[in-house]
């Protein structure tokens, strides 16, 4: 028989209502407790800053293992955490009034049906990640870990972890569904009759129109080919139409390839407010009957006009012109057919198939890659669909173009460097300041390990004279400002390759800190090799910070350097003379892969 003084040490009592910051392990700023908290080892506990402990709670940190409650957490009132095996609650998270958080057990596997109370104590560390809600009088039982953005419902007693981006509910809780955004909402609204009657109508019209696109297909195709030749046989140049995105990428893609002579004209559905300053061509959200007839017409008709105008197409992964037609899985071949070059770009999510990243990063011992913290929550397509769109492009494109850690698009990949106007950014030169303002600018936590740089930024504010500046869902015209008040910047570390916002912040002048996999540079091999930015991922990140910091005239080389980097290999200009060697190739009829296109860089003198 067990008895429980054999088992562990026996404690007096350490709660109490009255204590101070000096008793606990580690304690933030603006961290409130409500009347009648109790707190037991607070030696054993670390709270972060913004933190709300209500009315009646307990917090026990016991005398081994620690209780860690991160940055901006509420906890309802008479809550009750118990870190036997440890607790650690992540940043953001809201515990709901009546929670009960247990991480340890009698163990029933040593039953000897004496007095269960007598059994030796199972310890299981509990985790709540970042963002998670808790509802009110739910119990989390040892071992458990809630993954980040689950909901909790209340009064459920959650036996096994959860998955990312959940509902659970229930005795024991099941997974009931995942959450879904407001727009993913809307999609899924139930449509009244008027609206499934206009729906049929508006489905019939556009299968209307898909039948005489077919009749005149023949037609188009024999124009196309007798453009195609007679433009060769006169050594005309080629049109392009890059399409349909109204992001940077095309935008400059569009501005570079003009640069290099070519007549080029972009193409979009819509642009965001965030890219409004810097959108050009035809966006045709701002034009409400055109978007009514492209829609009515299935696309085609916007498609028709396209082919009898222009000679390479190039588009995102996640579809072009047809992106939204009956004919989205058909376009490439449909261009074929009218003797049309095609190019594929990738800017991210429209190719990234995360579990097979995942299998990659497992493969190569990779502690952090672009996918550790992304779900099918997290993005706005579904795997299967984003393999078809792959496998279509690499099938049946004449190239794919790459960038970034896009590496594995296969083999008639070729990497580009992203093209930005640097009329944009002002060049400003850093000069030293008793308080150095950290910047992260991301439109995607979960993309690029903000949970990190926010974690240990909060941590070296105790030690450096450093403040974090979070630059989120920013315009355009509002980074400007924003990026020069800035002194650093951290941009992702966990990708494992630079993406827009450390070219924008190089080309203001500012140092950059990001993550740099060695695998992934050979791919930029040509223009990489003297990049400015300092690697780091989070094992590293805070030792680099500290460096940085304290070393200003350190700061106002990098952005001296960086600068004078992206003016020689992110202008318009050089991403157009690079462009110009594959379109070239392309329109000439020659092969063209990296291999070759970078022997044609080097025969150029392009660098």
């Amino acid at each position: 028989m067990y008895f429980v003084e054999n088992i562990m040490p026996i404690f007096k009592s350490h709660g109490t209502g009255k204590f101070k910051a000096s008793d606990f392990k580690k304690i933030g700023k603006n961290v409130i407790f409500e009347p009648g908290v109790l707190v037991f080892h607070p030696e054993n506990i670390e709270i972060g800053s913004d933190v709300y402990i209500g009315a009646n709670t307990i917090l026990e940190g016991y005398h081994s293992n620690k209780l860690i409650i991160k940055n901006r957490v509420w906890i309802g009132p008479q809550a009750y955490l118990h870190a036997a095996g440890g607790v650690t609650v992540e940043s953001d998270s809201g515990i709901g009034p009546g929670v009960k958080i247990l991480s340890s057990v009698h163990d029933l596997s040593q039953d000897d049906l004496g007095p269960i109370i007598n059994l030796p104590i199972k310890y299981g560390l509990v985790k709540i990640e970042s963002r998670c809600d808790i509802g009110a009088g739910a119990i989390i039982l040892p071992g458990v870990t809630i993954k980040e953005g689950t909901q909790v419902g209340a009064g459920a007693v959650v036996n096994r972890s959860t998955e990312r981006y959940s509902i659970a509910a229930g005795v024991p809780a099941r997974k009931i569904r995942l959450r879904e955004s407001v727009f993913e909402k809307i999609n899924h609204q139930k449509k009244n009759l008027f609206q499934k009657v206009f729906q049929v109508f508006t489905h019939f019209i556009r299968y209307l129109f898909d039948f005489v696109f077919l009749v005149i297909l023949p037609i188009l195709a024999i124009y196309s080919w007798i453009r195609f030749t007679a433009k060769k046989l006169l050594s005309l140049k080629p049109v392009i139409i890059i399409s349909p995105l109204g992001s940077p990428m095309p935008f400059f893609a569009v501005k570079a390839l003009r640069t290099a002579g070519f007549s080029a004209d972009n193409v979009a559905f819509d642009t965001p407010e965030v890219f409004r300053t810097i959108s050009h061509g035809l966006i045709f959200s701002d034009h409400f009957l055109l978007r009514i007839l492209i829609y009515l017409t299935d696309y085609v008709s916007l498609f028709t006009w396209a082919v009898l105008k222009y000679d390479i197409f190039e588009f995102a992964f996640s579809g072009g012109i047809l992106t939204n037609s009956h004919f989205k899985k058909w376009e490439i071949l449909l261009l074929k057919i009218c003797a049309k070059k095609v190019s594929v770009y990738g800017y991210g999510a429209d190719c990234k198939i995360l579990s097979q990243y995942r299998k990659k990063a497992q493969e190569m011992g990779l502690k952090y890659n672009t996918a550790m913290d992304r779900s099918q929550a997290t993005e706005t397509k579904a795997e299967e669909e984003i393999l078809g769109n792959l496998k279509r492009a690499q099938k049946y494109a004449d190239i794919l173009i790459g960038g970034g850690d896009l590496i594995y698009l296969g083999g008639k990949t070729i990497m580009l460097p992203l093209p930005t106007d640097l009329k944009l950014w002002k060049f400003t030169s850093l000069k030293p300041k008793k308080i150095v303002t950290v910047a992260h600018a991301t439109n995607h936590r979960s993309h690029k390990g903000s949970r990190y740089i926010l974690e240990i930024i909060d941590k070296l504010k105790d030690k450096l004279p450093i403040k974090l500046m979070m630059i989120e869902k920013k315009t355009i015209s509002e980074c400007q400002k924003l990026y020069l008040e800035a002194d650093i910047f951290i941009p992702d570390v966990i990708t494992g390759w630079h993406g827009y916002t450390a070219i924008e912040a190089m080309a203001s002048g500012r140092p950059v800190i990001s993550y740099l996999r060695k695998d992934i540079e050979k791919f930029h091999h040509y223009y990489a090799k003297d990049i400015p930015i300092i690697s780091a991922n989070p094992d590293n990140l805070a030792k680099i910070v500290t460096a940085l910091v304290k070393n200003p005239q350190k700061q106002k080389e990098l952005g001296q350097k960086g600068r004078a980097y992206v003016e020689k290999y992110h202008s318009l200009e050089f991403v157009g003379a690079l462009r110009k060697i594959i379109f070239d190739h392309l329109w000439e009829g020659k092969k063209i892969n990296q291999e070759i296109f970078e022997k044609e860089v080097k025969k150029k003198k392009l660098i």
